[in-house]
């Protein structure tokens, strides 16, 4: 963990996983370490891993199981850049024209706005 920055401890944890899930070392369904442990490790206080791990869960990469701890649940931004081309490919295979695909994309976009 980065320690020179005015940023507070907490952003670094969640920016340092969100760099580690983003790039694919934690992978979506990983379970991640324990708030204790990351603690321990960072030599922090708990409360403030819990703080990062809850960002982290308000952002979308993590998900919370009650007694059972945190898991990763993003897909690495690459692995779905790929997927979407994969499936952009097999749209212009079935016949839809740059428009219609281009129209579909719009709205999947704006409906994860609302």
């Amino acid at each position: 963990m980065e320690t020179n920055s005015k940023k507070p401890i907490f952003e670094k944890i969640r920016d340092d996983y969100k760099y580690l899930i983003d790039k694919g070392s934690l992978k979506e369904g990983d379970i991640m370490p324990s708030v204790r442990e990351v603690a321990i490790m960072n030599g922090v206080n708990p409360n403030t891993v819990q703080r990062a791990f809850s960002m982290l869960v308000e952002d979308g990469y993590l998900v919370s199981i009650p007694k059972k701890g945190f898991f990763v649940s993003r897909i690495n931004q690459n692995n779905r850049k790929e997927m979407l081309k994969n499936e952009i490919k097999k749209l212009i295979n079935e016949g839809y024209s740059v428009d219609e695909i281009l129209d579909a994309v719009k709205g999947v976009k704006n409906n994860d706005q609302d």
